[in-house]
């Protein structure tokens, strides 16, 4: 019925007669939903300090197709869609002064746009835990070799069962060679780092290092967990082909995936 419909919010747009050009219904049905668009432009002016005079008009239009015997149904679908066409537009002004009174507080804050950009990225990052590696280590750099850590104690096992199912030799594609170089991204034994991070380590170890030179170690770090994610989705791409998927590794390449967009490392693949 109409009164349930104009009093939904969230309702869609609608097209002319998607009421019903010529549908029959009692005065009552009519008033109810007269009323319940009224209602709508009262919350509507005054959650969003609109002028008042967008309801008077309304009540002039209303006024106007009684006296001049304007079909109802017809009427009141043009009045809901263009009631929805102003919500749209209020709210899309609203969220754009919502943005600009936020990039002014960040200003007046002394925060720059790429503040807010790296602030953004560490919340991205912040549920993956950090290695322990060096004081001094980049924090990024830190939580992607513990989401590594994460791969392996959650999902390595049986991502490894499934490419040994989809690929039983081993000569075929590259999965030994896949597996091999995921050990050097994670601890093998307790209380040590994996392999691939001891040169960036003792870089950061040695009282000679240049700041060029750290800054080179972690681009190999990143990079190196970058390639070797890059590869393993190709070589799982492949096994999809063989072996059909359970919800395990379904889960392990939902990880990685999350892993490659959280981390940034999309683009950063092996040419």
């Amino acid at each position: 019925m109409f009164p349930a419909l104009l009093a939904n919010q969230s309702a869609p747009h609608h097209n002319g007669g998607v009421l019903g050009k010529g549908r029959g219904f009692n005065k009552t049905e009519y008033k109810e939903a007269l009323d319940g668009l009224t209602s709508r432009y009262e919350h509507l002016i005054f959650d969003n300090a609109l002028n008042p005079s967008l309801l008077e008009s309304f009540e002039d239009r209303v006024r106007h197709a009684k006296n001049t015997g304007r079909d109802p149904a017809r009427f009141l679908d043009d009045e809901l869609k263009a009631f929805e066409d102003l919500e749209t537009v209020t709210l899309e002004r609203e969220q754009a002064i919502s943005l600009r009174e936020e990039a002014r507080r960040r200003r007046l804050a002394g925060e720059s746009f790429a503040d807010k950009v790296l602030d953004e990225y560490r919340q991205r990052i912040e549920h993956y835990p950090a290695l322990e590696i060096h004081p001094d280590a980049d924090p990024e750099i830190a939580r992607l070799y513990g989401a590594m850590e994460l791969l392996d104690k959650r999902y390595w096992s049986s991502l490894e069962t499934y490419l040994r199912r989809a690929f039983p030799r081993a000569g075929q594609i590259d999965r030994m060679n896949i597996e091999q170089r995921f050990w050097r991204f994670v601890a093998t034994r307790k209380g040590r780092l994996p392999e691939e991070l001891e040169r960036y380590r003792r870089t950061l170890a040695a009282p000679s290092a240049s700041k060029k030179e750290i800054i080179r170690e972690t681009q190999e770090a990143l990079k190196s967990v970058a390639f070797f994610l890059h590869d393993l989705l190709g070589v799982c791409e492949q096994a999809l082909q063989q072996v059909a998927p359970g919800d395990d590794v379904n889960k392990a390449l939902e990880y990685i995936q999350g892993m490659i967009g959280d981390f940034r490392i999309k683009d950063l693949k092996r040419r």
